[in-house]
This record gives C-alpha cells, sequence and structure tokens, in this order.
C-alpha cells in the first residue's frame, strides 16, 4: 500500500521537500514529529528540526575535536588547525542558533536564513582547510587527521546542505502557489546598518567619537586593542572608535560580543593598521589576518589594513571578515590572500585590494563597487590570481561580485616584468564557486583565457562565472575558457543579480535606506 495515502496534502508538500534532498532519511525522520494542519507553519517545524539535529551533529563533532586535541604527538600546526575547528563550530553553532530564532520570528527571511546556513556550511570548510594546507606543505609529517576531521564533519555539512535545498524548495512551492512577482526594490542600504549610518559612511562622520585612539598618546588610549576592549557587548547603537593618523602595529580582533562597532580613521594613506602573521611562520591561513572581523554590523572608513610579511612568506591574510559588515575608502594590502571574505554579506566601496594570489577570497555574498584592484609583483615562478570564491553548494546564495571596479597592475610592476607572468581574473575554490566581473577596467595583463583551473578544488563545469560589459585591454572575449559554467555574453537581467540591490537584498530585503553612496543596479 502506497504510505502517501495516509498523509493529507499539506504531508504530501513536506514528503516532496523531502524527496528533493541529497540525503532525505534524515528529513523523513525529521518529518514525523511535525504538525501539518498548515504547510507553511509545518515547514518551519521541519526545517528547524532539521536544524536542531545540526546542532546535535556539531555538538558531538565539538566534543571529538577536544578528544584530539588531547593527543600527544601533535605539533604545533596541527595544534593550532584544531583550535581553528573548534572556532569555526562555535560560530556554527551562534549561527544556527541565529537561524532558529528568524524562524520564531513574526516574518520569516527565506534570504536571511540561507545566508546563515550558508555561512554556517562554510565554517567547516574552514576547519578542513587548514590540514589541506598542512598536507600540502609537509606531507610526510601527517597523522591522518585531514581524513579524520572529514569524516566527523560530513554529516554536518550534509544536514545543512539538506536544510538549504528544503528552502530553496519551498521558495519555489512559494512562487508556484501566490505566482509571486518579484518588485524591484527600492535604492535602499543593508538592513543592518542603523537610521545614522548614512551620515557616517557617506560623508564626514558629525556624530561624535565615543572613543578616539591616537598612537601620539593624545587620545583616550593609544592602541586600537585597548579601546575595543571598552565598546560595550552586543550594543544596539553604533560605538564609533576614532583612530587618528599613525601606524598601529597590533593584530586587531572585533569579537563577536562587539556588535555595531565604527572604526573611523583619518584617511586611507595616514591610518595605517599592519601585521606580519604569515602561513610560513606557523599560522594557519584563518589565523594570519591583521584585521579579524566577527561582531555584526560592521563598518569602517578612511584606513588601510596591511600585513607586510611579504611574497615570500606564502599566506598572508590583511583581514578576514566574518560579519554582515560594510568598508568605505579602505585599501587592503598584502601579497597571497590579502582580503578573506569569508562569510555573511559584505560591501565594500571605493576600496583598494592589493595582492598576487587569490587575494580576494572566501564565500561570502560580497559586492566590490568601484573599486580598485591591484596586482602585485609577485615572486617568480608564481602566477597571479585576482578571486578565488569557495561556495560549496548550488544553494548557497554566496558569490564575489566586482561591479564598476579597476584592475590594474601595480605602478612597480612594468610591462616588461609583466610578459614573465599570468595573470588570471580567478580560479574556482570549489565546485559552484561563483564570480561576476561587470562594466569594470581590465588591464593590459588578464591573460586571454581569462579564468584558470584549479583541479585539487573543483571542477569547471558547476562553476558560475560571469563577465559582463568589460572595457580595457584585458577584457577581449574571444579567447577565453570554455567551461560550462562560464558566460560572458549574459543578459542584463541575470548580470543585475550579482548587483547591491539584489545579491546584498536576498528575499529579506536586506538593504534599507542608509548607508554608503552606492550604485543601486548594473
Amino acid at each position: 500500500m502506497n504510505m502517501l495515502m495516509f498523509f493529507p496534502s499539506t504531508s504530501l508538500l513536506l514528503m516532496n521537500a523531502c524527496t528533493t534532498l541529497l540525503h532525505p532519511s534524515l528529513c523523513f525522520t525529521a518529518l514525523a514529529s511535525v504538525k501539518t494542519h498548515d504547510h507553511f507553519t509545518a515547514f518551519h517545524h521541519l526545517l528547524e528540526a532539521n536544524i536542531n539535529q545540526t546542532v546535535e551533529s556539531v555538538e558531538s563533532t565539538r566534543q571529538s575535536i577536544k578528544g584530539l586535541l588531547k593527543l600527544q604527538d601533535l605539533y604545533l600546526q596541527e595544534r593550532n588547525a584544531l583550535k581553528d575547528c573548534l572556532e569555526m563550530l562555535d560560530q556554527t553553532l551562534y549561527e544556527l542558533g541565529q537561524a532558529v530564532d528568524d524562524l520564531h520570528g513574526f516574518r520569516v527571511s527565506y534570504g536571511n536564513l540561507k545566508t546563515l546556513l550558508s555561512a554556517a556550511m562554510t565554517n567547516e570548510n574552514t576547519c578542513t582547510d587548514g590540514f589541506f594546507e598542512l598536507e600540502e606543505f609537509d606531507s610526510e609529517n601527517q597523522i591522518g587527521l585531514k581524513g579524520h576531521l572529514q569524516g566527523l564533519l560530513a554529516p554536518i555539512s550534509e544536514l545543512m546542505s539538506d536544510c538549504l535545498a528544503m528552502i530553496r524548495y519551498q521558495e519555489q512551492v512559494l512562487n508556484e502557489q501566490k505566482r509571486l512577482v518579484t518588485k524591484k526594490p527600492k535604492k535602499r542600504f543593508p538592513m543592518w546598518m542603523l537610521p545614522g549610518d548614512r551620515n557616517l559612511m557617506q560623508r564626514e562622520p558629525t556624530m561624535k567619537a565615543d572613543i578616539v585612539v591616537a598612537a601620539d598618546g593624545s587620545g583616550d588610549y593609544e592602541t586600537i586593542g585597548e579601546a575595543l576592549k571598552m565598546a560595550p557587548n552586543m550594543s544596539r547603537t553604533r560605538f564609533l572608535i576614532k583612530i587618528k593618523a599613525g601606524v598601529y602595529n597590533e593584530t586587531v580582533e572585533i569579537s563577536r560580543e562587539k556588535a555595531n562597532v565604527m572604526l573611523v580613521g583619518d584617511g586611507m594613506n595616514t591610518t595605517i593598521i599592519t601585521g606580519s602573521k604569515s602561513f610560513a611562520d606557523g599560522f594557519s591561513t584563518f589565523a594570519t589576518a591583521t584585521l579579524t572581523v566577527i561582531g555584526d554590523r560592521f563598518l569602517a572608513r578612511d584606513l588601510t589594513i596591511t600585513n607586510t610579511a611579504g611574497s615570500k612568506k606564502f599566506q598572508a591574510v590583511a583581514a578576514r571578515v566574518t560579519s554582515n559588515s560594510a568598508f568605505y575608502h579602505c585599501n587592503f594590502s598584502s601579497y597571497q590572500d590579502t582580503l578573506y571574505v569569508h562569510s555573511l554579506r559584505q560591501f565594500y566601496r571605493d576600496c583598494i585590494i592589493e595582492g598576487t594570489i587569490d587575494f580576494i577570497f572566501g564565500n561570502a555574498a560580497a559586492v566590490f563597487q568601484n573599486c580598485t584592484v591591484i596586482v602585485r609583483k609577485p615572486i617568480p615562478g608564481q602566477k597571479l590570481m585576482i578571486t578565488a570564491q569557495g561556495r560549496t553548494d548550488p544553494n548557497q546564495n554566496t558569490g564575489i561580485s566586482l561591479q564598476n571596479c579597476t584592475i590594474v597592475a601595480a605602478p612597480d610592476f612594468n610591462k616588461t616584468e609583466r610578459q614573465n607572468f599570468t595573470t588570471f581574473l580567478g580560479r574556482p575554490w570549489r565546485n559552484y564557486s561563483r564570480t561576476i566581473v561587470m562594466k569594470s577596467y581590465l588591464g593590459d595583463m588578464i591573460n586571454p583565457q581569462g579564468w584558470s583551473k584549479w583541479d585539487d578544488y573543483s571542477t569547471v563545469e558547476t562553476v558560475e562565472y560571469i563577465e559582463y560589459l568589460n572595457f580595457g585591454p584585458g577584457s577581449d572575449t574571444r579567447h577565453r575558457v570554455k567551461w560550462g559554467g562560464y558566460k560572458n555574453n549574459c543578459s542584463e537581467e541575470i548580470a543585475r543579480q550579482f548587483t547591491v540591490g539584489l545579491f546584498l537584498h536576498g528575499a529579506g530585503h536586506w538593504l534599507k535606506t542608509t548607508g554608503i553612496p552606492l550604485a543601486y543596479g548594473s
């Protein structure tokens, strides 16, 4: 007898949702506990049950990793990588908790849920990335932790993949049942930015600083770290830290508790935060950042963040951003892995990003508008890669979007020298890597193929790489790659999906009337 006969229409919809998943068995188990009198309420209960299963799996994995840290034969880099994993799992629990809170809200935003789940899923990949790095650097001394961790983390990623697929199915049901027509959003700015933030970002801030940092002793504190300790935890109002001109040699972290912090420098060329941690010095890529941003709704303007480790020390991050954040008139400078757009939603306006290899990388939904991307002179034998986007699941709402940008070589990287190196717009870090370059100037150093394979990490048939209405000597697409996932003649409607108004909106209208000056559409 067909089991579908025992279920009313609401249950049929939910069962169909389960059957669309890559790993449906857990979904059917959760379905048994869901009330089915109302489809929309029932779907939220089903999704919450799956998220709660994910939480249980994360907590179990945390305990296993804590056990691994007790092993006596670990060397320093392995121990540090395991600690990175614990940090990422804690972040995952936080984001899953936010997702459950959203489900209990008055109006559920599927766009925000996808953002939180995409970020949580990225955390697990970040954990294993640390062990891939160690294996590449020193394969002989590994004790098999990478494979063991992949086994521990796989169920978590599978559960979150299922949750993302369920949301996509629900959105399709809504579109079919209500025949929703997506209206063009108004010209808005990030929802998480507060009403007063427009003035703070768009013109010289008139709001009085809560704390002034000055390296010469003329402010409240001489270091940024000291000032951040005074910022209130989980603040609902903007806390502004003014950083006077000077060089601040310190590693700065905006912790999860420090929400609504804004750093305001005296100018991109005069307020400089600098560090020099690198992979070659024993740090994981994840831990090399001069500036780490985890606290939500972070803003920064008029300053430089640099990592001075140099081109010979491999990965050396200037800034790692795991937050809904916006940057205006900021310079990010390093060589390999300069700007780690790790997760959640990020906006960069009128910024400068300098580097050599994968120097804009990560799995956030990140839009770069009117930015200058500078390719620096590498060491001999290196290939230059501007982007490395890390989307792992087709339902993650993430990607890197360069809009109205200028991509050029550094002034000291002359044309004769550039002929000895190959420069690509990017390479796919994961199977569903997604990057678009639109209406941007591409300098003469861009290789005619445009993009490079990365066989260790991805296939090229499932990526989503788009070029749209670019110009300049490097913009000729006649000899571009022939990948199944590459497009150079998409419609304006497709390109518009990756502009600020739509890519950072999501279904929950992430943008609101406040923020940095921006061009809304394509």
